[in-house]
């Protein structure tokens, strides 16, 4: 395995819910040798790519963020789509994200949480958020190059989640079919049970879906109109899209008007699971 590939696996073992790792259990999860691993974690300590906390112990370091702060304010597609997920959360209430596919996780270049009394959190999007399960995952997996897709789809665990979590991989390879044939995605309660999300393609100026606009919301907000929220989600994906130099002649921007009293899918002064 290139040095490239290994370092990019050491930093995608640091999660939300695992932000420190140490020696022996990064060797572990890589199926390396320990002493493999004391040289690679040390090694990326030196760089600044990680932090020694402990002897043996690490956690990202301060040139992550500082290469983090480079892309959010020199990429083009983060610049793009910034306007368009604080205009989408501003006006409908729902908490939006703007999505692309990295190491086979999901990582979200722009949010920002909804403003209803009842909502999804901005951070329900993470590099634990299963693919599988929500509307953005399944969507990037169906524009990937189809060996990219086989190769990624063996080695993923399909988790059961809930009872409409898809588990069978043909069932899943014959759904991202049709996701890709549609250019639209959404999943409700396949990860919790309250949880509805909605995903379109973003593309660049050529055409091809880069990345994913995702809109999250309660189940039972979604179901009382589930084709207002695909229109929603369509057009704000659009508008990133247009932003990068790409027009779809077959639809128009416009505004879709959404319940004023949603059915509350949880108590009021709750936020719903995410």
């Amino acid at each position: 395995m290139k040095a490239s590939e290994r370092i990019g696996q050491v930093l995608g073992l640091f999660t939300l819910t695992a932000p420190e790792r140490g020696t022996a259990e990064v060797a572990s999860l890589l199926g390396i040798a320990n002493s493999s691993a004391h040289q690679l974690l040390n090694g990326l300590a030196e760089t600044g790519l990680l932090r020694k906390q402990a002897p043996g112990r690490f956690r990202l370091g301060p040139m992550v963020n500082a290469l983090a702060q480079v892309l959010a304010n020199t990429d083009r597609l983060i610049e793009a789509a910034r306007p368009v997920v604080a205009k989408t959360a501003a006006d409908y209430g729902e908490t939006c994200h703007v999505v692309e596919l990295a190491g086979g996780r999901l990582t979200a270049l722009s949010g920002q949480a909804g403003h209803r009394p009842v909502g999804v959190a901005r951070d329900w999007i993470s590099g634990e958020t299963p693919l599988h399960a929500v509307a953005a995952g399944k969507l990037l997996l169906a524009h990937l190059a189809t060996a990219d897709l086989l190769r990624l789809l063996e080695a993923m665990p399909l988790a059961d989640f809930t009872p409409a979590t898809v588990t069978a991989r043909s069932h899943l390879r014959d759904q991202l079919a049709e996701i890709r044939a549609t250019g639209y995605c959404a999943a409700a309660g396949e990860w919790h049970a309250d949880l509805a999300t909605c995903a379109a393609p973003v593309r660049s100026h050529a055409g091809t879906c880069i990345a994913a606009f995702s809109i999250a919301v309660p189940v039972s907000r979604f179901e009382t109109q589930p084709r207002a929220y695909r229109t929603m989600t369509l057009e704000a994906a659009d508008r990133v899209s247009a932003r990068l130099g790409w027009r779809d002649p077959d639809r128009r921007a416009g505004h879709i008007a959404l319940p004023a009293s949603p059915t509350l899918a949880c108590n009021a002064d709750e936020e719903c699971p995410a």
